[in-house]
């Protein structure tokens, strides 16, 4: 994959800090912090962040994709990088994988694939600290929601997270910037083709427009 196709997160997890000495449970074991009375640790300020994009594909193309749980090559991780504590996705189970010197661990709290869709898939995030934003953060809720529109022919990916963060407004702008372009590298590894309609699509009028981002 060609270097400017390469995910954000990819360049902005080189910047992990090791240090995670702000928050009390270690990280190393998945932990998140108990919350205060603003339902995050001390020093932490509650953050969200929701992405919605269409990509121009069917369901089934997306999930080739993304359906692999220890498999982030669309996320920036190099293959066969992500390992796991089991071979069943299922609550509890965590993936562990480093980029840039930092070592990551979700743990999943929801998993679903039918074959019709929705793809959905829940994680915590363990706490982490991006030095070049300046940012730690931690997050109960990492949601993404892969769904069939358009009559099956697109799918619009949902990704929502509501985290802790020692500056809110930069830890939402930092996973807005990761997870946008996440999305846009899956349609990229698709072939690169943008939504416009789904009467354009309907009509095969697909159009080298921007695809429309809704943002909240």
């Amino acid at each position: 994959m060609k270097n400017i196709l390469l995910p954000l997160s990819l360049q902005l997890l080189t910047a992990y800090a090791q240090n995670t000495s702000t928050i009390t449970i270690p990280a190393t074991n998945g932990s998140i912090p108990s919350g205060a009375q603003n339902g995050c640790a001390a020093g932490y300020y509650p953050s969200t962040d929701t992405v919605l994009y269409t990509l121009p594909y069917t369901y089934p193309q997306v999930l080739s994709i993304i359906g692999n749980y220890t498999n982030l090559t669309w996320s920036g991780s190099p293959d066969n990088s992500v390992t796991s504590n089991s071979t069943t996705w299922v609550p509890g189970t965590a993936r562990f994988y480093s980029l840039g010197g930092a070592y990551v661990i979700e743990t999943i709290t929801e998993y679903s694939k039918p074959d019709g869709g929705p793809y959905i898939e829940i994680h915590t995030l363990a706490p982490l600290t991006i030095a070049a934003a300046n940012v730690s953060f931690y997050a109960a809720y990492d949601a993404q929601n892969w769904t069939s529109v358009c009559d099956g022919k697109a799918t619009t990916a949902n990704f929502t997270v509501g985290m802790c963060a020692t500056n809110a407004t930069a830890a939402a702008a930092l996973l807005h910037s990761i997870h946008l372009t996440d999305a846009r590298t899956v349609g990229s590894l698709l072939g690169g083709r943008n939504f416009t309609t789904c009467q354009a699509m309907y009509n095969e009028g697909i159009t080298n427009m921007p695809s429309p981002i809704i943002t909240s």
